[in-house]
């Protein structure tokens, strides 16, 4: 509620004409370009993946054991006897339970894991975002737009500051 009347606000003043509007700086920035091509960003993305690259791969190598345990059992369990049929069924069963479970707990952590890197970026964004609001006299900057003019898009701006190395 607060942003769209603050958007109304914005609009209004520049709608306005006159010497008001003639002093009304906007800038805009896209949060989305700032988590996918920042040099912080693309450095957490990798450390992530890393991080989480030994797990998928042991996940992975289970699926393939899971798929070909299924296979044979498919195969073989005509010939069977019942108790082994049922034996079997049964373990793969709980192997399929187990995988899907540990699948859905590290996607789930994988993307808590970025969440908590994306809002350490933006924390860091939106405190460069209001130095250079002060630095450059900006009375309005927004994030996200439909449509934003290359001369109020600041994106760039915010990314040369975020990519510098912190002290």
């Amino acid at each position: 509620m607060f942003k769209k009347a603050l958007i109304a606000a914005a609009s209004a003043a520049v709608l306005c004409g006159g010497a008001a509007a003639a002093d009304f700086k906007v800038g805009v920035v896209n949060p989305a370009r700032i988590l996918s091509e920042s040099a912080p960003a693309v450095a957490a993305q990798n450390k992530l993946k890393n991080y989480f690259k030994t797990r998928e791969d042991e996940l992975n190598r289970d699926i393939r054991e899971f798929r070909t345990r299924a296979q044979k059992f498919e195969k073989d369990s005509p010939v069977m006897a019942e108790s082994e049929r049922l034996k079997q069924r049964q373990s793969l069963a709980e192997t399929e339970r187990d995988i899907a479970r540990r699948q859905r707990a590290l996607i789930e952590e994988r993307n808590q894991r970025a969440n908590e890197e994306s809002q350490i970026i933006l924390a860091r964004a939106n405190k460069i975002i209001q130095d250079i609001a002060k630095k450059q006299k900006y009375d309005l900057i927004l994030q996200d737009a439909v449509w934003v003019s290359p001369k109020v898009d600041i994106t760039e701006q915010v990314m040369k500051q975020l990519n510098k190395p912190t002290k």
